[in-house]
C-alpha cells in the first residue's frame, strides 16, 4: 500500500499548488510560471543526475519530443484557468481527461469501453452541469449558459483534452525508459524550454519575480513533490489505480478552495465535483 500514500501525496501537492497560485493575486500567470519552473529546475537537475539512465530507443525520443509542446500548452492554459475563474469551477473539469482518453485510446490503441465506461461518462457530464448550478436559477439552461461564459472552465476543458494525449504519449515514453528517468529528464528539458521562451519573448518584471523568491521556492518544491511521488507510485503499482488515486486532487482542490478561499456555491460545486470524480473512477478502474 506504499504506492497509495505516494499517489495521495502527489494529489495533495497538486491541490496545495492550485490554491497557492490562486492566492497570488499580485502575480500574472507568466510570472507564476517563471517562479515555479525556475525554482523547480535544481530539483529536477539533481534528480536527473541521481537516477539511473536506462537503455533508450527511437520510440522514447519521438514520444519525448512530441510531449513537450503538448505539455507546454496544457501548462500555460492550466495557469490561466486557475487565475481567471474559481478553482471549484475549473479543476473539476480535469475529470474529463479519461473521457477524452477513451477517444485517444480508441484511435491510437484500438481500445473500446464497456457499460462502466458509459456510466462514468454520464456522471462526468452530469457533474459538469451541477458545478455550474446556483441556488437561485431560473431554469435548467442556466448552468449551460454559465459554462459558456466561464473562461476558466473552457480553458481547463482544453487542458483535459491535451492531458488525454499527453498521458498516452508519456506512458509510452515511460515504457521505453523508466518512470523516474522520464519524469526528471522530461521536466528538466520542459522547464528550460519554457523559461527560455519567456526570456526571448516575454516582458516580465524580474525584480518583482525575485522579490517573490519564497513563493517560487514553495511552488518549485510542490512541483518536485508532485512529479517525484507520481513517478515512484506508478513504478510500484498498477498505473490505472495510481492515476485514479492521484486524481483525488480535484476533491482536495475544491475542499481547500472552500476552506482557504471561501469560494461560493460550494454545495453545488462540491456535489458536481464528487459526481465527476466518481465517473472518472468508473472509467479509470472499470471502464
Amino acid at each position: 500500500m506504499v504506492w497509495f500514500f505516494f499517489a495521495l501525496t502527489a494529489a495533495f501537492s497538486i491541490a496545495a499548488r492550485d490554491v497557492s497560485i490562486k492566492t497570488y493575486k499580485d502575480l500574472a500567470p507568466p510570472e507564476i510560471a517563471i517562479l515555479e519552473l525556475l525554482w523547480a529546475l535544481p530539483y529536477f537537475g539533481l534528480g536527473f543526475l541521481l537516477v539511473e539512465t536506462p537503455p533508450l530507443d527511437q520510440t522514447f525520443y519521438w514520444t519525448f519530443i512530441l510531449s513537450i509542446p503538448i505539455n507546454i500548452l496544457a501548462y500555460v492554459l492550466y495557469l490561466y484557468a486557475i487565475k481567471l475563474s474559481p478553482i471549484s469551477l475549473t479543476v473539476p473539469f480535469l475529470a474529463f481527461t479519461p473521457v477524452f482518453m477513451i477517444l485517444t485510446g480508441f484511435f491510437i490503441l484500438d481500445e473500446t469501453i464497456n457499460i462502466w465506461g458509459g456510466m462514468g461518462i454520464s456522471l462526468i457530464v452530469l457533474g459538469g452541469y451541477v458545478v455550474h448550478c446556483k441556488k437561485k436559477q431560473a431554469n435548467f439552461l442556466v448552468p449551460f449558459v454559465a459554462f459558456l461564459h466561464e473562461k476558466g472552465s473552457w480553458f481547463m476543458l482544453i487542458v483535459a483534452i491535451l492531458f488525454a494525449f499527453a498521458a498516452v504519449i508519456g506512458k509510452k515514453a515511460m515504457l521505453h525508459s523508466s518512470p523516474l528517468f522520464f519524469s526528471y529528464s522530461f521536466f528538466l528539458v520542459f522547464n528550460i524550454t519554457v523559461l527560455a521562451g519567456f526570456l526571448l519573448v516575454g516582458k516580465n518584471d524580474w525584480r518583482k519575480i525575485f522579490r517573490n523568491t519564497p513563493r517560487g521556492m514553495w511552488l518549485g518544491s510542490l512541483f518536485m513533490i508532485h512529479i517525484s511521488f507520481h513517478g515512484l507510485a506508478i513504478s510500484i503499482s498498477t498505473a490505472v489505480y495510481m492515476v485514479a488515486v492521484k486524481r483525488s486532487s480535484i476533491l482536495f482542490s475544491v475542499l481547500l478552495s472552500w476552506l482557504v478561499l471561501k469560494e461560493a456555491d460550494i454545495s453545488y460545486r462540491g456535489l458536481g465535483t464528487l459526481l465527476m470524480f466518481t465517473g472518472m473512477l468508473l472509467i479509470t478502474v472499470f471502464g
